[in-house]
């Protein structure tokens, strides 16, 4: 029960509709927060990025339309996948965005400060992931511009 109510006051303000059980908050960036959720209807774990305020600075709106434009469009196995886009409750008053994406078991931040031993094999497979990703992002005409070891998603079989 206690852990119950510590996830409800955490959530509070977060509006995921009835499909979507968040776990617990992964992190905090510049445009909101990301939470790890179920989605119930599938069983599937995702991750959930909210933004607040998406209206507040017309550049950072801008910027946040495209980064959801070119998920929506990119398709490459090593590119984080959108899952799902949860609609307003009212379009004409909102200010907070929800992408629901696929959920990484990790990221390469976590791995490189972790205990975790890596053998060459890992090392080269995740350099090469992220390597073909890039490239694939490159051809789309597409520049990351903050690419860092805490962006890079892994999974445990070291795929991006």
């Amino acid at each position: 029960m206690q852990n119950r109510k510590k996830i409800g006051n955490q959530f509070f303000d977060w509006d995921l509709g009835n499909d979507y059980e968040p776990i617990k908050i992964l992190g905090r960036g510049s445009y909101g927060q990301v939470c790890s959720a179920i989605h119930k209807p599938s069983g599937i774990k995702v991750a959930i990025k909210k933004m607040d305020g998406v209206f507040e600075d017309e550049i950072d709106c801008k910027r946040i339309l495209r980064e959801v434009d070119l998920l929506r469009k990119l398709e490459h196995p090593y590119v984080i996948e959108v899952f799902d886009m949860l609609e307003p409750k009212n379009p004409d008053t909102f200010d907070t965005v929800y992408i629901v994406l696929r959920l990484a078991e990790s990221d390469l931040k976590k791995v490189i400060k972790s205990a975790i031993h890596l053998q060459i094999k890992h090392i080269s497979t995740v350099v090469y992931n992220l390597l073909c990703a890039l490239k694939y992002l490159h051809s789309a005409d597409v520049i990351h511009r903050d690419l860092k070891p805490a962006n890079v998603l892994i999974n445990e079989d070291c795929s991006v």
